[in-house]
């Protein structure tokens, strides 16, 4: 054991909203901890900046109500009060189809009377309860979509969500593991139809990708979340703390060994790595296999660009901008994924009379947009916007957020390179790797999987006591 050292139950690298979760959840087990965060402000990609009224999030614009860990987590932090959910007009969802956006059906009824398909399209997706069950074990999220409701419903709907999602390419994601929910449907059911009305007759909302909620965010922002963390976790939280080195010895009642840049060192009976995978892969190149360091490098994280643009006047376009927004399907000649309407969405976001836009680029569409200078990022969004929705207004205000560090993409073989990992880190007592990199990309799934390694963490320390 180094002299002077920090001695701890729980050493948590990483402080973005895994990390951060973990450490409440783990602390709420009584366990003592220290979160090693290498920049100045934890918190992750969970950011708010308010500039001149107007609501700028640099990560998540908020999260769905629909599960409870991080409902129970918002209330323990005394920030019940604090929640905003999203207008009614944000049921208005769109998706752009040659050119045109066309609004997304939200019933049976709907579906009939909406341009969002043609014809043959709609009538493609009502043979959907009469196509056999898939045999392979992987598949794609479009090759799963086309086989079971159409290679236009594929093209247009599917790529949307997938798009909304993941930023990603639905040929190349994996199914069982970008949404296990609606790959168990068709094992369980073997209909996605038939999932659905069997998940309705239980009482239950939403469809086979899983139950429906309302996005919610707060007052402030959704970094409202983080900083209470962070006040609630106080000295437990140690920013500008960037890792060097992580050793383990064996035999050792503290076998991990945490040494941040400035030389301190972090002593722990468990650790806990919340990074990306390739930063993960950098500190434990000497302890994991080959094959385990490869499975972590080949999690692509294709950067983001988000590009926020507000406007003093209720109506700066040809097309009206009300409702949630909308997402560009691969198929169209586009440079953007998709435009939230933020001032509809949360209309507290935005001084009264104004719009405000968030508008997506890069993922694994176009990373190449990271090395854009703002000029020319802002220069093709207002081509874009101008396509789309018609006129090319001077913005108010602009804001572009960069993340180098995009969204994970679970391609396929994620769960088998998933199982790799673990292998390896399972040679080693209490060593687990945690955030949106593994088993899910958003906030909800981050929270619960914190607090599922929590209470494991709890089991594991108890027993080795």
């Amino acid at each position: 054991m180094s002299d002077g050292a920090n001695l701890y139950d729980v050493l948590i690298v990483g402080g973005g909203i895994s990390g951060l979760a973990c450490g409440f959840f783990a602390r709420k087990h009584g366990l003592s901890l220290a979160i090693l965060e290498e920049s100045q402000r934890p918190g992750g990609k969970i950011r708010t900046d308010w500039v001149d009224g107007f609501c700028c999030e640099w990560g998540p614009q908020g999260f769905l109500d629909n599960v409870p860990e991080t409902l129970e987590l918002v209330q323990a932090l005394g920030l019940g009060n604090r929640l905003v959910k999203a207008g009614d007009t944000a049921a208005d969802r769109f998706i752009l189809r040659d050119g045109k956006l066309r609004r997304i059906p939200l019933s049976p009824l709907a579906f009939f009377a909406s341009d969002v398909l043609s014809w043959p399209g709609k009538l493609r997706v009502l043979l959907e309860p009469l196509m056999p069950r898939g045999q392979a074990a992987d598949e794609s999220v479009y090759a799963f979509a086309r086989r079971r409701i159409g290679r236009e419903a594929a093209e247009v709907l599917v790529d949307a969500m997938v798009t909304g999602v993941y930023a990603g390419k639905a040929h190349e994601l994996s199914l069982p593991a970008t949404f296990p929910k609606m790959a168990a449907a068709e094992r369980t059911y073997g209909s996605l139809t038939r999932a659905m009305f069997a998940m309705r007759k239980k009482g239950g909302k939403g469809g086979p990708a899983g139950p429906g909620g309302t996005l919610t965010s707060f007052v402030g922002g959704m970094q409202e979340l983080t900083d209470a963390l962070v006040a609630h976790l106080g000295q437990a939280v140690h920013s500008n703390s960037p890792v060097a080195a992580v050793r383990f010895r064996q035999g050792a009642s503290h076998p991990w060994e945490v040494r941040i840049t400035s030389g301190e060192a972090f002593v722990g009976r468990s650790l806990v790595l919340a990074l990306p995978p390739q930063r993960v892969g950098t500190l434990m190149r000497e302890l994991f296999s080959e094959e385990a360091l490869q499975a972590l490098s080949s999690i692509p994280t294709p950067p983001v660009v988000v590009v926020m643009t507000a406007y003093r006047t209720p109506q700066p376009f040809a097309q009206p901008v009300a409702g949630f927004g909308f997402l560009v399907p691969s198929r169209e000649p586009r440079h953007i994924l998709g435009t939230l309407y933020c001032h509809s969405i949360f209309p507290g976001q935005a001084p009264e009379g104004t719009v405000l836009l968030r508008t997506i680029m890069g993922g694994a569409r176009a990373p190449q947009v990271i090395e854009f200078s703002d000029e020319e990022l802002l220069r093709v969004v207002r081509r874009e916007l101008h396509a789309i929705l018609g006129g090319d207004p001077d913005p108010c205000l602009v804001r572009v957020f960069r993340h180098e560090d995009g969204i994970p993409q679970y391609t396929l073989g994620h769960l088998q390179r998933l199982d790799r990992i673990e292998q390896a880190a399972a040679v080693f007592p209490r060593l687990f790797l945690l955030g949106n990199a593994y088993r899910g990309v958003a906030v909800n799934a981050c929270i619960a999987e914190a607090k599922k390694l929590a209470a494991t963490l709890a089991a594991k320390l108890k027993s080795a006591s």
